[in-house]
């Protein structure tokens, strides 16, 4: 009976053994599933880190978080300046909404459009099928009914409805000039910043000439000057430098390039530059249309080509240089006879009759003898016409808006006299100033520009339904995948086809939200696992310590057996 009982726990231990073993491998591939799970849910998370969306950045303040909709887009509102950006296909057909597309179908346009604009009966049906769509109401679509048909709108028209312009004279100009100075203390300008070099012998100085003929000089740095006071003429105001000859490095050259700087660099010894301040003064009176602003600049780059006509004088500064033929590329020798102020009085009032520097010489410059500032001290004067500079940049704008080759205006450097200017008494020319107007959606012109705009593009391109279009996630991925393209009007009244990220108002921003939620799942689906990771371990470790004990059992009772054997043998035996 023993050893027969002995056989049987041994079969038990055998079978228990086995199944163990079993769970073990069937825990052990659960394992090897939870770590392909969490795998791809780390995936997962890492793709999401990478979740861009489209907003509208209308205010171009680059944080903005206004999301960018189908309904923002082709909806009447200053976001869009009133008139609608289109959501088109690879054919430039426009990609309507399911109630729209009802709108176009109502009013008998066909899907691949027009040969061109029709009545304003078609016109009429499309905003009576909007009233049945429900995106207008009765009374907005007859106010938009009683406008006349724009057929013309998109097609190269448009109708101004945020701004307003308005022609004023030169003294109307003038008067709006005389708001806005340059003052060195508050716009960092620089004008008559003594020794504004740290370096002794160099001194930046703003002389004036008042209308009598009074001069003075000011090295305070507290000078105010406006626009309209450069330009009326009848105070004259240079910036000059003297250089004081036998210091090491100053000479003419130097003064001369140093004053290119002032003029034309910005940050040039901490300040602004005084072409910018002319410009940026210029550009907030006459500025905001395409016009006027390309004839801006345009205007910027005649005076600084005329203030920088090539690169002699900076490629000569600070060697010592001293040769006249580099001084005479930028500006005119003034040989006046010297006074008691010496040759820096006469190489300032000599100023307003050259456009570009003027400038004394030293001693033996330039192989010239004979010409001294004083017997003492053999200093060199750079100076340039403020109320020139004013004046050459008013006639290139005024040149540009004539239109370049219908103007009578030119310039150049060297004497005034050998220029035709532009003069504000003599000329009757009319500036252009843009003004706000007060816009909103119970305009009947502004909605009729609006509606009449969408419905002339829908028939010239034709258009295509899409009901998703709607889902701002779903149209954002359209966009992204280049699937989908925005139309926006151009100034030239055209409308043009490009890549969401040619448009100047929607940006492309980390989407922190599909983050968030990517966050959220990727913890909750991690923790999920490691608990199960946990059960199973726990399980392992039960089954690997019951696996320990049954062979530990299962040695004893084999030997048991084996030790029954061999004992009835030897009974046997005997």
């Amino acid at each position: 009976m023993g050893l027969a009982a002995s056989q049987a726990r041994l079969l038990t231990i055998t079978a228990r053994k086995a199944d163990c073993e079993f769970q073990s491998m069937s825990l052990s591939h659960q394992k090897l599933a939870l770590a392909r799970d969490m795998e791809n849910v780390s995936n997962e998370y890492q793709d999401a880190l990478n979740t861009t969306k489209l907003v509208y950045d209308y205010y171009g303040s680059g944080d903005s978080d206004m999301a960018l909709t189908y309904d923002l887009l082709m909806s009447p509102s200053v976001y869009n300046d009133y008139y609608p950006k289109l959501v088109t296909d690879a054919k430039n057909r426009v990609i309507l909404n399911s109630s729209y597309a009802a709108a176009a179908r109502a009013a008998g346009i066909p899907a691949e459009g027009l040969s061109g604009t029709p009545s304003s009966d078609v016109r009429n049906k499309f905003i009576e099928a909007l009233v049945g769509e429900n995106i207008i109401t009765a009374n907005k679509a007859a106010s938009i009914e009683g406008v006349t048909y724009g057929n013309t709108l998109g097609l190269g028209d448009t109708v101004s409805v945020t701004q307003s312009t308005t022609n004023i004279s030169y003294d109307d100009l003038l008067d709006l000039l005389n708001t806005y100075s340059a003052d060195s203390a508050s716009d960092g300008v620089l004008l008559g910043k003594a020794n504004a070099d740290p370096q002794a012998g160099k001194e930046q100085r703003l002389v004036t000439i008042a209308e009598d003929g009074t001069y003075s000089e000011d090295t305070s740095s507290g000078a105010t000057i406006t626009l309209a006071d450069l330009l009326n003429g009848k105070t004259q105001y240079i910036i000059a430098y003297e250089s004081q000859e036998g210091v090491a490095g100053n000479y003419p050259v130097d003064a001369a390039h140093r004053l290119q700087q002032d003029l034309l660099s910005d940050g040039e010894h901490g300040s602004k530059s005084v072409l910018s301040w002319i410009q940026d003064a210029f550009t907030t009176v006459l500025g905001g249309t395409s016009a006027s602003d390309t004839a801006l600049d345009y205007a910027y780059n005649a005076v600084y080509d005329l203030i920088w006509p090539n690169s002699e004088l900076a490629d000569a500064a600070g060697d010592g240089t001293r040769n006249q033929e580099v001084m005479d590329t930028v500006g005119t020798l003034v040989r006046n006879k010297k006074n008691d102020n010496g040759y820096k009085k006469d190489v300032a009032q000599a100023s307003p009759n050259y456009l570009g520097m003027t400038y004394s010489h030293t001693k033996n410059y330039g192989g010239i003898k004979g010409w001294f500032h004083n017997k003492k001290n053999d200093n060199t004067t750079v100076s340039i016409n403020l109320n020139n500079v004013a004046q050459v940049f008013l006639t290139a704008y005024v040149q540009y808006m004539e239109g370049i080759e219908n103007s009578n205006y030119s310039w150049q450097l060297g004497e005034k006299s050998k220029s035709n200017l532009y003069d504000g008494d003599k000329d009757e020319f009319e500036f252009t100033i843009v003004g706000d107007t007060s816009t909103s959606e119970e305009d009947s012109d502004v909605m009729a520009s609006f509606y009449d705009t969408m419905f002339n593009m829908i028939c010239l391109n034709g258009w295509t339904e899409n009901a998703q279009i709607d889902d701002s996630d779903y149209l954002s991925e359209m966009l992204k995948s280049g699937m989908a393209y925005i139309s926006s009007i151009s100034d030239d009244g055209y409308y043009y086809q490009g890549n969401y990220s040619t448009d100047q108002y929607i940006l492309e921003v980390t989407d922190d939200e599909a983050i968030s939620r990517a966050e959220a799942k990727y913890n909750t689906e991690k923790t999920k696992i490691e608990n199960k990771e946990d059960t199973i371990d726990l399980k392992m470790k039960n089954l690997d310590t019951e696996i320990s004990s049954l062979t530990t059992e299962y040695d004893t009772t084999k030997s048991v057996i084996s030790k029954a054997i061999e004992k009835s043998f030897k009974r046997y035996d005997a």
